[in-house]
């Protein structure tokens, strides 16, 4: 059964008659008729016997009816998203970020969005960057965009750049580190390390930094979250390298004096990157939610400036 079909089916079902339904539909009675002896040859089941001049539906009919009547309500409620989406005044934005964008940006680039435009609805998951790409990738993916640090090379994805994230190394508070504000990793040498996964973006600038030192760390955990690395430092595990977004709300935090955190010498900082599938336009809502996006990242970057504490300069646009 195709939509003329069910749409047909529906208005006899509804109104009673062939009559009735052409009217309804604006066709022809003879029309009507056809569409439905149409639809009793695709499902192979008698959907109507008349009677008196008036079409009685069928045992089969009815229970149908209930899943048509869904379907059609869905129909109904897609027609007028599209339209209120022509008008500009609504649809549906899916999105999904790694965790460390998901503390602060992503719920303030929802509300930056909602604040401009009205009658939207949002799908917001947290991720692997790894996920999010597979996801963004598959044609029959759920999200429109993600929120990422750093992009794998080999992905067939378009992306745009909102700004970066320095690293930083965060340590218990209690352990003895020089003064300087950049330090060098070798002043962790034989320290137990807090590691993340070694495809991630941050975990292979780490990589790269521990094989220009000569170190081999001593990595007593590993974990793909960030924020998770750093509740491990707060509890005096180990410590960590993390990126500067982490490290911001971490000072932020009511246990900021449990911590110490230097900026690591010759570390390249990472790119905060929306990415998209390149093979399908970006819709109006997905590229206006990266300019809340990018407006909410500038406005995090403004706030840890003004603050005038060991946060003011950790985040970089």
């Amino acid at each position: 059964m195709n939509f003329r079909h069910l749409e047909v089916f529906y208005a006899v079902m509804i109104n009673g008659t062939v009559t009735a339904a052409s009217r309804q539909l604006g066709v022809t009675q003879p029309s009507v008729t056809t569409t439905l002896k149409q639809a009793e040859a695709s499902l192979g089941i008698r959907l109507f016997q008349r009677e008196g001049g008036r079409l009685i539906p069928t045992d089969e009919a009815r229970v149908l009816f209930d899943e048509a009547e869904r379907a059609h309500e869905a129909l109904a409620a897609v027609t007028i998203m599209a339209r209120s989406m022509k008008l500009g005044l609504g649809g549906h934005v899916r999105v999904a970020a790694v965790p460390t964008l998901s503390m602060e940006l992503l719920p303030d680039a929802i509300a930056a969005f909602e604040a401009r435009h009205t009658g939207f609805q949002y799908s917001v998951a947290t991720d692997n960057t790894e996920e999010i790409v597979d996801e963004l990738d598959s044609r029959s993916g759920t999200y429109d965009l993600g929120f990422t640090l750093g992009m794998p090379a080999d992905a067939a994805l378009a992306s745009t750049q909102i700004g970066t994230a320095k690293i930083f190394a965060v340590a218990p508070a209690d352990w003895e580190l020089n003064d300087a504000a950049e330090i060098e990793l070798a002043e962790f040498e034989d320290r137990p390390y807090i590691a993340g996964f070694d495809n991630t973006a941050l975990g292979l600038e780490s990589g790269r930094l521990f094989a220009e030192a000569g170190l081999e760390p001593n990595t007593i955990a590993r974990s793909h979250a960030h924020v998770v690395a750093g509740a491990l430092v707060l509890r005096g595990i180990g410590y960590a390298l993390l990126d500067s977004l982490t490290v911001h709300n971490m000072l932020q935090g009511p246990h900021a004096d449990r911590i110490a955190v230097r900026q690591v010498a010759a570390a390249s900082a990472l790119p905060v990157v929306a990415v998209y599938p390149s093979r399908r336009q970006l819709g109006s809502a997905a590229a206006i939610f990266i300019e809340c996006f990018q407006e909410a990242f500038d406005q995090l970057e403004g706030t840890a400036r003004a603050s005038g504490n060991q946060a003011s300069e950790i985040i970089e646009a």
